[in-house]
């Protein structure tokens, strides 16, 4: 999937980046030896914010290839299963 709006993909790499950062200060937290509660609410902070760019990936990805597809009901439908799939595999 491609996301077409250049501003919401400008938008989920600042989001990512900013992950990414946390993800890397979490990670010399642990060098530091820092308290366990503190690298532990990062960890749920980097949590959050994952489940957070996930919502908006997946809003974007269901009007993009759902309702703004052209496709027929049957493609349609493998999307949506596709979909449920990803999100609910574990």
């Amino acid at each position: 999937m491609k996301i077409q709006s250049e501003n919401q993909k400008k938008m989920l790499q600042n989001r990512l980046r900013r992950i990414e950062g946390q993800v890397r200060g979490i990670s010399a937290m642990l060098e530091e030896e820092r308290e366990c509660s503190e690298i532990l609410q990062q960890l749920s902070a980097v949590r959050s914010a994952i489940q957070g760019i996930t919502r908006i990936f997946l809003e974007q990805m269901v009007n993009d290839c759902l309702i703004n597809e052209e496709s027929d009901a049957f493609a349609k439908q493998e999307v949506a299963r596709e979909i449920v799939e990803l999100v609910t595999r574990k």
